[in-house]
């Protein structure tokens, strides 16, 4: 071998750890969602409010008076019977809901009921798939615990799907609605997936896909977190909703 082919072969030698290391910096990148340039956060603060449904068992209340509190199971019409109050339609209403809904039918009939409603089998933790996918909606948080899971979960990316961005928007413990963009840096399908696998998800997780050729990404989700009283609210419905808690100047 000559001196000029034995040096370029131990260059490409020395080469190989810095191109693997460049590779995995790239594909673990994603685990820190929270870089700067990468969030779009929202300028008002929200709760998410469990909606009632066929199957919950409830347990109301009312306040010094046992005889009219008990437990009852929302029907699959929707309804629930109870004592001096009749049917009452309770899906889709938040607990805080339902119960003033019962002590608006008890104040012919009592004086100044005191009611509570509680959810004793509470549904299952969901995450909600979103955008250019083939199955959008809810994944039970089971069977996908990490971003690229609820993909595969979601029938996956659709033929009009960008691969290079993905979106996690996370209500976060200030009652902000935070977009983390996801990048690709891996490119193609099989790099999608694996930035992916590196972000697990936490209940009621949203991730969107963006739509190839569509408007700019980062303007998208500007209005997406900051108008979910629509899109984000209409999917995550029958299951949870979003509720309005302050306004934030910008």
């Amino acid at each position: 071998m000559t001196a000029p082919r034995t040096s370029l072969l131990t260059a490409l030698i020395l080469l190989i750890p810095i191109l693997l290391g460049a590779c995995s910096t790239s594909l673990t990148a994603p685990q820190s969602i929270a870089a700067a340039p990468d969030v779009i956060r929202s300028t008002a603060r929200y709760e998410r409010a469990y909606l009632l449904s066929p199957g919950d068992q409830l347990e109301i209340a009312v306040d010094r008076m046992p005889e009219l509190s008990r437990s009852a199971t929302v029907r699959a019409d929707g309804m629930v019977t109870l004592p001096r109050s009749g049917d009452i339609a309770v899906a889709g209403m938040t607990p805080m809901a339902a119960a003033a809904e019962v002590r608006q039918r008890l104040l012919a009939r009592v004086r100044d009921p005191q009611v509570s409603v509680a959810v004793a089998n509470p549904r299952e933790a969901k995450v909600f798939i979103a955008g250019e996918v083939n199955r959008p909606g809810p994944v039970p948080l089971r069977d996908a615990p990490t971003a690229a899971q609820a993909l595969i979960m979601a029938g996956d990316a659709g033929k009009g799907a960008a691969l290079s961005n993905v979106a996690l928007i996370r209500l976060d413990a200030d009652g902000r609605l935070t977009a983390h963009i996801l990048r690709n840096r891996a490119r193609g399908h099989a790099g999608l997936l694996l930035t992916l696998q590196n972000v697990p998800l936490q209940p009621g997780d949203i991730i969107v896909v963006q739509e190839s050729g569509g408007t700019r990404f980062a303007r998208f989700l500007q209005t997406y977190v900051n108008a979910p009283l629509g899109g984000l609210s209409q999917l995550m419905a029958p299951y949870v909703q979003l509720r309005l808690l302050q306004e934030i100047d910008r």
